[in-house]
């Protein structure tokens, strides 16, 4: 053997076990990727996530409490369900909530979902996540359409606040994230909100009326872009505002005379029940101040008389 292939062997021993060691460590490193994206699906709280982000940025975006009920939520097939949606009512109103959606099913895109769990577990990419949702179905919703007075409504109120929100919103500049903070948006190619009901309550003047309405489907599209998407608080804003837009059209198109009619009745029972009151009170006050007259002037005429027979 000469000295050259002695030189060479080590080389190639080196060489082969350099590689073995390289390719093990491949390995190792796709299989820590495989599991933490195993734990994103799997044990990662998404629920908590969710319902945290609902309640916070909705709450946010209409100026009363937004709750969710039960959240059923698959990151492998991209199908999932929320049950019991509620907004409450703002104050001074008597209903517990204006708006209740009891089943709203979402389908994701897995590959929106697939990149997230993979930039999650590797801690890379943008702290701006967002999340291309497919479609969002709400099934028969409630609406609570509150009458204050014949000139407010509890929708006018959460409209408002929903205006002034997402107003103050845009006007302010976008916060500065923290190194372990992530920014969650969100595009929602469509929204369907099918089999709607609307209930007219008025409680006016003591008269507790109701009505009960049908709503029609609501169709809106494209809320935000992969590139660009929009915040939760701004997606839950602009379908909260067009249901409540949509119930404001159609009870403007009832015959609420119903309602209206029985709050007139009591109200015509008050003022003439009040106007029975005050004749009384008058008539009372008309005989009393009469006998005080024909007091004073019996008085005078007494005096009268006793200062004439005296001179």
């Amino acid at each position: 053997m000469t000295d050259e292939k002695k030189e060479n062997k080590p080389k190639k021993k080196w060489i082969r076990k350099t590689l073995k060691w390289l390719i093990l460590g491949i390995i190792g490193l796709v299989i820590l990727i495989a599991g933490g994206i195993y734990y994103i699906y799997n044990y990662y709280d998404w629920q908590s996530v969710v319902r945290d982000l609902v309640h916070q940025q909705g709450t946010a975006a209409v100026g009363t409490d937004v709750n969710i009920g039960n959240i059923k939520l698959s990151l492998t097939d991209g199908h999932g369900s929320i049950s019991n949606i509620t907004v409450a009512n703002p104050k001074g109103y008597s209903q517990d909530y204006i708006i209740k959606l009891g089943e709203v099913s979402v389908s994701v895109d897995k590959e929106s979902i697939v990149k997230l769990a993979k930039e999650t577990a590797q801690k890379t990419g943008s702290k701006v996540k967002t999340v291309v949702i497919n479609e969002i179905r709400v099934s028969k919703p409630e609406v609570t359409y509150e009458l204050m007075n014949l000139n407010r409504s509890n929708s006018d109120d959460v409209m408002t606040n929903i205006k002034k929100n997402t107003a103050n919103s845009a006007k302010q500049p976008e916060k500065t994230a923290q190194k372990s903070d992530i920014e969650y948006k969100v595009a929602i190619k469509k929204v369907v909100v099918a089999d709607g009901r609307a209930t007219v309550a008025a409680n006016l003047l003591g008269a507790s009326q109701s009505l009960s309405l049908n709503l029609p489907t609501i169709t809106i599209n494209n809320l935000g872009t992969e590139k660009q998407g929009i915040t939760i608080e701004d997606g839950l804003a602009r379908i909260f505002q067009e249901i409540l837009k949509t119930t404001t059209s159609v009870v403007s198109k009832a015959d609420l005379s119903g309602i209206l009619g029985g709050v007139g009745d009591l109200a015509g029972s008050a003022v003439g029940t009040a106007g029975k009151a005050a004749g009384a009170a008058v008539d009372t006050a008309g005989k009393a101040a009469g006998a005080a007259t024909e007091g004073i002037t019996k008085g005078v005429k007494g005096l009268t008389d006793s200062v004439g027979s005296l001179f």
